[in-house]
């Protein structure tokens, strides 16, 4: 007779969470399209759903029904040969143990054959680890085979290296040379410049006395200058009074030609 359930969780529980749902979504619903109360729909309705998760943790957990009850194929221990649930050898001979006893005596596997085919798979495993031995040889040969191949070409490397760096060597000694040279051309350009900043010296020395010297003349010359407008000046001057002192004596002519003339008519 099957095991009567639980009216809370079976029946009634089912229906809660429905209706739970329900008053979730109409919350969500209002606060979304934020009509008036959704605030409080929204607080009803996440407030019945933790209520229902609440309860549902003391929900029973359902028992799984004995399938092998139904289903003899699924219980441990059963025998697809003789279909019984039982691995156990029946007296009648049946059983697999029974039979696997009675393969090997037909097939003329007695002790004996067994004890021989141990012994060759232990020769066997003794060949095999003394031809994996010769393959650790063998793998050691091509090992240092090939060490002795990347040494040659590391010598090569090494020598053409020397060689390389002979011929550095060659080119600084000849560079070292050429430097001398440059050396000594530097020395003689720069005696060069030497002389010519001495004749460059003088000429700016003398360069500077002819200045003094035209200094000295253009002053001179400005003096004199001014005294020509100076005499210039008293030129004017001079020539005034003697325009002056001919305008008198002009004057003194008419007068003593006037006194001539009455003398003359008095005698």
């Amino acid at each position: 007779m099957a095991q009567k359930g639980s009216f809370l969780y079976d029946v009634l529980m089912p229906k809660v969470y429905g209706i739970g749902a329900a008053v979730v979504i109409v919350g969500a619903l209002f606060k979304i399209q934020h009509w008036e109360g959704a605030s409080q729909m929204l607080i009803v309705g996440l407030g019945t759903e933790a209520l229902i998760f609440f309860l549902s943790a003391f929900q029973p957990t359902a028992k799984d029904p004995d399938w092998s009850l139904v289903y003899p194929q699924l219980s441990e221990g059963y025998d697809p040969s003789t279909g019984d649930n039982s691995l156990q050898a029946d007296n009648s001979g049946k059983g697999l143990t029974r039979k696997l006893d009675d393969m090997l005596k037909d097939a003329n596997v007695t002790p004996d054959a067994i004890k021989s085919l141990g012994e060759g798979l232990n020769r066997l495993s003794s060949t095999t680890a003394q031809l994996t031995t010769l393959g650790d040889a063998t793998n050691a040969t091509d090992e240092y085979t090939q060490k002795v191949r990347s040494a040659a070409n590391s010598l090569e490397r090494i020598n053409d290296a020397y060689s390389n760096t002979v011929e550095a060597i060659s080119a600084m000694s000849n560079a070292t040379s050429d430097a001398k040279e440059y050396h000594l051309q530097v020395q003689n350009v720069t005696k060069n410049l030497g002389a010519l900043n001495a004749v460059y010296e003088m000429e700016l020395q003398d360069a500077n006395t002819h200045l003094k010297s035209m200094n000295k003349f253009y002053g001179t010359l400005s003096q004199a200058m001014e005294n020509l407008v100076s005499a210039g000046k008293d030129t004017e001057q001079f020539k005034d009074e003697v325009a002056k002192l001919t305008v008198n004596l002009n004057s003194l002519n008419r007068v003593y030609g006037n006194m001539l003339n009455a003398m003359r008519a008095t005698n």
